[in-house]
């Protein structure tokens, strides 16, 4: 490996960890996180992977320094694999500035710096790329059955990895070279043997009558036409800058007319992320969503720069300069991460601060799996009597377990300090007492902006918050 894709990655990942204990534990990242506490063969919002990562990095403990250094590792390993595709299906140097766009596009040095569903489905979908690069270059049979296992584990980490199959579907289309593989048993056994390692989440969600289908599937329509569609287009200049989506065009048309590798990187990335962009006109689509169709993008940009005479290092320098703009407002301005460290302190002392006797509940999922990281105690959802409508997260609480209070018991409850939580509250409870001086810190300060800590005294009824 060359010297400067070395002192490149190293820099780049320490840089990564300097970050990563500079911006607090996110919300999303609790929640997957309080998933290596309960694990399982699968989770409502998701397949497994994550959780099982996040225990092997965390032991299920609240340690941010582990949980961090896990996505510092697979986003090295993304940054490794973006080498060898490129390497494979160009060169050199291709290679090096394509892995140098990838770590410094925004998207993926900063919100990579936190653990979630979208970096373990990035790793396998980089290395399903690679085996196909191989398969293509050197047509040797056995490299399917790998796929087949790296599709697999695709799979059990989120659901979008059922997207390389309809991709592989168009490249044999504008690659007839490789249309052979269609009459060899090699691709349906690859097939079986992907289905085979998905089927823990099959089985799973038979026994609970689909839960995670029926969830996602009642995301799908609920937007308004096209409200989505602005937002998705300005995440997307914001996550992976102008400079690149404004070269995708040009790159996308070269991608089919140069040679069958181009066509195979073309195949895993422009449908991906016209994919999302048509969803976005009826769904609301997460600036994350699109993230691994920019990998295989990546080479062919670098590649068509370099051919047509365009100056690599001024592109890389303008996308450097704007992922510095961005970590600045985020740094310095909003959230105001370096400003705020102090704040994002305090949260341990919650641990010592509220009672210890007593049942923590909260609001939304995501709030109750930060106060379970930073109390180091068990918290639950109200998605009983307290509960404002339907929430995220609320079925996966449930198959946990919530305990039904016993009356004259006293809880504590983090949630919206509202007219229609206490008039509730009131009718439950002998005693509604807010908890002055409390406040959990988050980055994402919309989610917790009017909670509050309320002690819950006197239970008057049966069941749970």
């Amino acid at each position: 490996m060359p010297t400067n894709l070395l002192l490149l990655i190293t820099i780049a990942t320490f840089f990564r960890l300097a970050l990563g204990i500079l911006f607090p534990l996110t919300a999303d990242e609790s929640y997957y996180w309080l998933w290596a506490r309960h694990l399982n063969l699968s989770y409502v919002d998701h397949p497994p992977m994550i959780a099982l990562i996040n225990y092997l990095t965390t032991f299920g403990q609240p340690n941010l320094l582990t949980l961090r250094l896990g996505a510092a590792l697979i986003s090295l390993g993304v940054a490794l694999l973006i080498y060898f595709i490129s390497l494979e299906a160009f060169n050199r140097r291709v290679a090096f500035w394509s892995t140098a766009l990838f770590l410094l596009l925004p998207h993926y040095l900063v919100i990579w710096l936190t653990q979630f569903v979208e970096l373990p489905l990035a790793i396998f979908w980089a290395l399903a790329v690679w085996l196909m690069v191989k398969i293509v270059k050197t047509q040797q049979k056995y490299y399917w059955y790998l796929l087949g296992i790296v599709v697999g584990l695709g799979t059990l980490s989120k659901y979008t990895m059922i997207l390389f199959w309809p991709a592989l579907l168009l490249f044999f289309i504008v690659s007839p070279a490789n249309r052979f593989w269609l009459k060899r048993k090699q691709p349906y056994l690859c097939l079986g043997l992907s289905l085979g390692l998905f089927s823990p989440v099959l089985v799973w969600n038979s026994r609970l009558d689909w839960v995670s289908f029926s969830f996602h599937g009642a995301k799908v329509g609920t937007s308004v036409w096209f409200s989505g569609l602005l937002p998705f287009i300005g995440d997307q200049l914001v996550h992976f800058t102008p400079f690149l989506l404004f070269a995708l065009v040009p790159v996308f048309a070269y991608s089919l007319k140069k040679n069958d590798l181009s066509r195979l990187l073309f195949s895993f990335s422009f449908p991906i992320i016209l994919l999302f962009l048509l969803l976005s006109v009826k769904v609301k689509v997460w600036a994350h969503w699109p993230s691994i169709g920019y990998l295989a993008a990546l080479p062919l940009t670098v590649a068509y720069l370099d051919e047509n005479g365009k100056s690599l290092k001024k592109f890389i320098l303008w996308i450097a300069l704007f992922t510095a703009l961005i970590l600045a407002v985020l740094l310095l301005v909003s959230p105001g991460v370096l400003l705020h460290q102090k704040e994002y302190a305090r949260n341990k002392e919650l641990a010592t601060l509220l009672p210890k006797e007593t049942k923590l509940f909260a609001r939304t999922n995501v709030s109750a799996s930060l106060l379970e990281f930073y109390t180091g105690r068990q918290t639950y959802m109200a998605t009983g009597f307290l509960k404002p409508g339907p929430l995220w997260g609320e079925k996966q609480y449930e198959l946990w377990g919530i305990p039904d209070l016993k009356k004259g018991e006293t809880v504590i409850y983090f949630g919206e300090d509202t007219k229609e939580f206490k008039e509730a509250a009131s009718r439950e409870f002998a005693k509604v007492t807010e908890l002055k001086g409390f406040k959990l810190y988050l980055i994402e300060d919309y989610i917790t902006n009017n909670y509050s800590f309320f002690s819950l005294s006197g239970f008057k009824g049966s069941g749970h918050p």
